[in-house]
Protein backbone atom coordinates (compact mmCIF):
# COMPACT_ATOMS: atom_id res chain seq x y z
CA UNK A 1 0.00 0.00 0.00
CA UNK A 2 2.67 2.34 0.91
CA UNK A 3 4.26 2.40 -2.53
CA UNK A 4 1.00 2.84 -4.38
CA UNK A 5 -0.05 6.15 -1.87
CA UNK A 6 3.22 7.69 -2.57
CA UNK A 7 3.18 9.37 -5.74
CA UNK A 8 -0.51 10.54 -5.25
CA UNK A 9 0.74 11.72 -1.71
CA UNK A 10 4.22 13.43 -3.31
CA UNK A 11 1.75 14.81 -5.86
CA UNK A 12 -0.78 15.98 -3.42
CA UNK A 13 1.71 17.82 -1.52
CA UNK A 14 3.40 19.42 -4.32
CA UNK A 15 -0.03 20.82 -5.10
CA UNK A 16 -0.35 22.08 -1.66
CA UNK A 17 2.99 23.49 -0.96
CA UNK A 18 3.87 25.09 -4.47
CA UNK A 19 2.63 28.18 -5.11
CA UNK A 20 2.10 30.69 -8.15
CA UNK A 21 5.10 32.17 -9.40
CA UNK A 22 2.99 34.95 -10.99
CA UNK A 23 0.07 37.17 -10.21
CA UNK A 24 -1.11 40.09 -11.19
CA UNK A 25 0.14 42.26 -8.78
CA UNK A 26 3.72 40.97 -8.93
CA UNK A 27 3.28 41.24 -12.57
CA UNK A 28 3.44 44.86 -12.45
CA UNK A 29 6.09 45.24 -10.53
CA UNK A 30 8.88 42.32 -12.30
CA UNK A 31 9.51 45.56 -14.58
CA UNK A 32 10.39 47.74 -12.14
CA UNK A 33 11.98 45.44 -10.43
CA UNK A 34 13.69 42.09 -12.01
CA UNK A 35 16.08 41.78 -8.89
CA UNK A 36 14.60 41.24 -5.50
CA UNK A 37 17.85 41.78 -3.75
CA UNK A 38 18.61 45.16 -5.83
CA UNK A 39 15.00 46.47 -5.13
CA UNK A 40 15.58 45.70 -1.58
CA UNK A 41 18.55 47.72 -1.52
CA UNK A 42 16.58 50.76 -3.42
CA UNK A 43 14.16 50.38 -0.34
CA UNK A 44 16.52 51.14 2.24
CA UNK A 45 18.28 54.00 0.82
CA UNK A 46 14.80 55.63 -0.44
CA UNK A 47 13.67 55.72 3.44
CA UNK A 48 17.16 56.82 4.24
CA UNK A 49 16.81 59.21 1.98
CA UNK A 50 13.88 60.34 3.86
CA UNK A 51 15.14 60.58 6.87
CA UNK A 52 17.67 62.52 5.91
CA UNK A 53 15.17 65.52 4.71
CA UNK A 54 13.16 65.24 7.72
CA UNK A 55 16.45 65.40 9.98
CA UNK A 56 17.32 68.23 8.03
CA UNK A 57 14.06 69.61 8.75
CA UNK A 58 14.25 69.15 12.10
CA UNK A 59 17.57 70.93 12.96
CA UNK A 60 16.07 73.91 11.16
CA UNK A 61 12.65 74.32 13.51
CA UNK A 62 13.44 77.18 15.43
CA UNK A 63 12.62 75.75 18.85
CA UNK A 64 13.00 79.28 21.41
CA UNK A 65 9.89 78.82 22.17
CA UNK A 66 9.81 75.34 23.90
CA UNK A 67 11.51 74.56 27.27
CA UNK A 68 14.28 73.75 28.30
CA UNK A 69 13.14 69.98 28.99
CA UNK A 70 11.03 69.93 25.75
CA UNK A 71 14.28 71.35 23.76
CA UNK A 72 16.96 68.57 25.94
CA UNK A 73 14.62 65.41 24.68
CA UNK A 74 13.57 67.05 21.08
CA UNK A 75 17.16 66.46 20.94
CA UNK A 76 17.56 62.95 22.29
CA UNK A 77 15.07 62.21 19.78
CA UNK A 78 16.77 63.61 16.69
CA UNK A 79 19.94 62.03 17.67
CA UNK A 80 17.68 59.04 18.59
CA UNK A 81 16.30 59.07 14.50
CA UNK A 82 19.75 59.64 12.84
CA UNK A 83 21.03 56.23 14.95
CA UNK A 84 17.60 54.39 13.11
CA UNK A 85 18.11 55.89 9.40
CA UNK A 86 21.92 54.40 9.74
CA UNK A 87 21.00 51.13 11.09
CA UNK A 88 18.83 50.51 8.15
CA UNK A 89 16.79 48.43 9.27
CA UNK A 90 12.95 48.78 8.61
CA UNK A 91 9.42 47.53 8.29
CA UNK A 92 8.54 46.12 4.84
CA UNK A 93 5.07 46.23 2.73
CA UNK A 94 4.06 42.76 2.10
CA UNK A 95 0.14 43.54 1.64
CA UNK A 96 -0.23 46.45 -0.56
CA UNK A 97 1.95 46.33 -4.05
CA UNK A 98 -0.26 48.79 -5.13
CA UNK A 99 0.80 51.72 -3.13
CA UNK A 100 3.09 52.42 -0.32
CA UNK A 101 1.64 51.98 2.57
CA UNK A 102 3.17 52.73 6.54
CA UNK A 103 3.38 49.81 8.94
CA UNK A 104 3.53 50.76 12.87
CA UNK A 105 5.35 47.49 13.32
CA UNK A 106 6.44 45.16 10.57
CA UNK A 107 4.10 41.90 11.54
CA UNK A 108 6.48 39.22 10.68
CA UNK A 109 10.01 40.73 12.14
CA UNK A 110 8.52 42.63 14.65
CA UNK A 111 10.78 46.01 13.29
CA UNK A 112 9.13 49.01 14.37
CA UNK A 113 8.87 52.10 12.24
CA UNK A 114 10.51 55.42 12.73
CA UNK A 115 7.96 57.10 15.07
CA UNK A 116 7.04 53.99 16.97
CA UNK A 117 10.81 53.38 17.55
CA UNK A 118 10.95 56.67 19.41
CA UNK A 119 8.12 56.07 21.46
CA UNK A 120 9.58 52.57 22.65
CA UNK A 121 12.97 53.92 22.70
CA UNK A 122 11.09 56.48 25.76
CA UNK A 123 9.24 53.93 27.59
CA UNK A 124 5.97 54.49 25.76
CA UNK A 125 5.19 50.56 24.11
CA UNK A 126 2.13 50.84 25.56
CA UNK A 127 1.46 53.55 22.64
CA UNK A 128 2.77 51.06 20.08
CA UNK A 129 0.98 48.03 21.10
CA UNK A 130 -2.19 49.68 21.33
CA UNK A 131 -1.87 51.55 17.82
CA UNK A 132 -0.46 48.39 16.16
CA UNK A 133 -3.45 46.55 17.68
CA UNK A 134 -6.26 48.95 16.46
CA UNK A 135 -4.37 49.51 13.09
CA UNK A 136 -1.28 48.73 11.78
CA UNK A 137 -1.24 50.73 8.81
CA UNK A 138 -2.69 53.72 10.44
CA UNK A 139 -1.20 57.66 9.46
CA UNK A 140 -0.01 59.87 12.30
CA UNK A 141 -2.42 62.76 11.45
CA UNK A 142 -4.95 59.68 11.68
CA UNK A 143 -3.55 59.86 15.78
CA UNK A 144 -4.72 63.13 15.86
CA UNK A 145 -7.36 62.86 18.68
CA UNK A 146 -4.90 60.19 20.75
CA UNK A 147 -4.40 62.29 23.63
CA UNK A 148 -1.39 59.65 25.51
CA UNK A 149 0.31 60.17 21.77
CA UNK A 150 -0.45 64.20 21.46
CA UNK A 151 0.59 64.80 25.39
CA UNK A 152 3.91 62.42 24.40
CA UNK A 153 4.75 64.79 20.99
CA UNK A 154 4.60 67.77 23.23
CA UNK A 155 6.63 66.56 25.89
CA UNK A 156 9.48 65.94 23.14
CA UNK A 157 9.41 68.98 21.58
CA UNK A 158 7.33 67.79 18.84
CA UNK A 159 4.35 68.69 16.55
CA UNK A 160 2.06 66.21 15.03
CA UNK A 161 3.30 67.60 11.28
CA UNK A 162 6.82 66.56 12.32
CA UNK A 163 5.27 63.32 13.51
CA UNK A 164 3.77 63.17 9.89
CA UNK A 165 6.96 63.48 8.42
CA UNK A 166 9.08 61.15 10.31
CA UNK A 167 6.65 58.76 9.65
CA UNK A 168 7.57 56.99 5.98
CA UNK A 169 5.10 54.44 3.93
CA UNK A 170 6.92 51.32 2.93
CA UNK A 171 6.77 50.40 -1.07
CA UNK A 172 6.32 46.90 -1.68
CA UNK A 173 9.21 44.68 -2.76
CA UNK A 174 8.90 41.26 -4.72
CA UNK A 175 10.43 38.83 -2.56
CA UNK A 176 14.03 37.54 -3.32
CA UNK A 177 12.61 33.93 -5.38
CA UNK A 178 16.04 31.87 -4.77
CA UNK A 179 16.39 31.32 -1.34
CA UNK A 180 12.45 31.18 -0.78
CA UNK A 181 12.04 28.63 -3.59
CA UNK A 182 14.75 26.68 -2.80
CA UNK A 183 13.07 26.42 0.75
CA UNK A 184 9.48 25.79 -0.38
CA UNK A 185 10.78 22.67 -3.27
CA UNK A 186 12.58 21.27 0.04
CA UNK A 187 9.14 21.17 2.11
CA UNK A 188 7.33 19.75 -0.57
CA UNK A 189 9.52 16.77 -0.72
CA UNK A 190 9.70 16.71 3.17
CA UNK A 191 6.12 16.94 3.10
CA UNK A 192 5.56 14.28 0.83
CA UNK A 193 7.84 11.71 2.49
CA UNK A 194 6.21 12.70 5.49
CA UNK A 195 2.86 12.07 4.33
CA UNK A 196 4.21 8.40 2.93
CA UNK A 197 5.43 7.45 5.94
CA UNK A 198 2.08 9.00 8.77
CA UNK A 199 -0.03 6.25 6.03
CA UNK A 200 2.73 3.49 6.33
CA UNK A 201 2.69 3.80 10.34
CA UNK A 202 -1.05 4.27 10.83
CA UNK A 203 -1.94 1.22 8.72
CA UNK A 204 0.64 -1.48 7.75
CA UNK A 205 2.50 -0.61 10.59
CA UNK A 206 0.50 0.75 13.41
CA UNK A 207 2.24 -2.13 15.47
CA UNK A 208 5.58 -1.09 15.03
CA UNK A 209 6.57 -4.78 13.43
CA UNK A 210 9.10 -2.55 10.60
CA UNK A 211 11.57 -0.30 12.53
CA UNK A 212 12.53 0.97 9.23
CA UNK A 213 8.83 2.49 8.36
CA UNK A 214 8.88 3.96 12.16
CA UNK A 215 12.54 5.52 11.97
CA UNK A 216 11.31 6.75 8.27
CA UNK A 217 8.47 8.35 9.70
CA UNK A 218 10.35 10.11 12.97
CA UNK A 219 13.25 11.04 10.52
CA UNK A 220 10.76 12.52 7.87
CA UNK A 221 8.15 13.80 10.20
CA UNK A 222 11.05 16.12 12.35
CA UNK A 223 12.40 17.14 8.78
CA UNK A 224 9.20 18.49 7.62
CA UNK A 225 8.21 19.80 10.53
CA UNK A 226 11.61 21.83 10.79
CA UNK A 227 10.83 22.89 7.32
CA UNK A 228 7.47 24.33 8.30
CA UNK A 229 8.69 26.60 10.51
CA UNK A 230 11.01 27.63 8.35
CA UNK A 231 8.93 28.77 5.87
CA UNK A 232 6.57 30.50 8.14
CA UNK A 233 9.65 32.51 9.81
CA UNK A 234 10.61 33.84 6.46
CA UNK A 235 10.26 37.48 6.93
CA UNK A 236 9.48 37.60 3.06
CA UNK A 237 8.59 34.42 2.13
CA UNK A 238 7.43 33.54 -1.53
CA UNK A 239 3.07 34.01 -1.71
CA UNK A 240 1.40 31.10 0.14
CA UNK A 241 4.86 30.60 2.15
CA UNK A 242 2.98 30.94 5.72
CA UNK A 243 0.10 28.17 4.89
CA UNK A 244 2.48 26.11 3.24
CA UNK A 245 4.60 25.68 6.31
CA UNK A 246 1.64 25.43 9.07
CA UNK A 247 0.39 22.39 6.22
CA UNK A 248 4.40 20.87 6.16
CA UNK A 249 4.65 21.47 10.29
CA UNK A 250 1.24 20.15 10.79
CA UNK A 251 1.84 16.58 8.73
CA UNK A 252 5.48 16.63 10.45
CA UNK A 253 4.52 16.52 13.78
CA UNK A 254 1.62 13.87 13.12
CA UNK A 255 4.18 12.11 11.20
CA UNK A 256 6.24 12.36 14.58
CA UNK A 257 3.36 11.12 16.81
CA UNK A 258 2.51 8.57 14.23
CA UNK A 259 6.02 6.95 14.28
CA UNK A 260 6.48 7.29 18.12
CA UNK A 261 3.61 5.54 18.47
CA UNK A 262 4.33 2.68 16.70
CA UNK A 263 7.98 2.31 17.93
CA UNK A 264 6.55 2.50 21.63
CA UNK A 265 3.89 -0.30 20.45
CA UNK A 266 6.62 -2.43 19.11
CA UNK A 267 8.82 -1.73 22.48
CA UNK A 268 6.11 -2.92 24.04
CA UNK A 269 5.53 -6.13 22.55
CA UNK A 270 9.25 -6.86 22.98
CA UNK A 271 9.00 -6.20 25.88
CA UNK A 272 6.18 -8.58 26.85
CA UNK A 273 7.29 -11.62 24.66
CA UNK A 274 10.40 -11.24 26.61
CA UNK A 275 9.50 -11.16 29.50
CA UNK A 276 6.88 -14.37 28.75
CA UNK A 277 10.12 -15.86 27.61
CA UNK A 278 12.15 -15.72 30.94
CA UNK A 279 8.89 -16.73 32.28
CA UNK A 280 8.50 -19.52 30.64
CA UNK A 281 12.34 -20.33 30.85
CA UNK A 282 12.09 -19.72 34.73
CA UNK A 283 10.18 -22.92 35.35
CA UNK A 284 10.23 -26.13 34.09
CA UNK A 285 8.74 -28.92 35.71
CA UNK A 286 8.94 -32.91 34.79
CA UNK A 287 6.99 -35.28 36.51
CA UNK A 288 8.35 -38.71 36.18
CA UNK A 289 7.77 -42.25 38.18
CA UNK A 290 10.17 -43.38 40.35
CA UNK A 291 10.97 -46.99 41.05
CA UNK A 292 13.83 -47.47 44.27
CA UNK A 293 15.19 -50.95 44.92
CA UNK A 294 13.89 -51.82 48.24
CA UNK A 295 12.17 -48.63 48.93
CA UNK A 296 8.94 -48.90 46.51
CA UNK A 297 7.69 -46.96 43.63
CA UNK A 298 6.90 -43.10 43.75
CA UNK A 299 7.13 -39.79 41.88
CA UNK A 300 10.08 -37.73 40.70
CA UNK A 301 9.35 -33.93 40.03
CA UNK A 302 12.36 -32.06 38.93
CA UNK A 303 11.75 -28.63 38.75
CA UNK A 304 14.72 -26.28 36.59
CA UNK A 305 15.90 -22.81 37.29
Amino acid sequence: MPRLLAPVALSLATLVIIPRSTSPAAGLYEPIAPSPDRAAAVEVSRVRAHFDSVLSELGARDVSALTNAQRARRAEIVAALRAYRDRGVFPHNYDFPLRDTPYFVDRKTGTLCAVAHLLALTGRDDIVRRVARGNNNVWVPQLAGDTALLRWLDGHGLTVGEAARIQKPYGFVQPSPVVGTALMLTGSIALGTSLVASTWNAMANSDGHRPLGSALGLASGIVSAGMGVAMMAQPDGPRGANLAGGVAATAGVLGIALASRAILHHGTVQKAERKAQLQHRALEASVAPLLAVGRGAGVEVAIRF
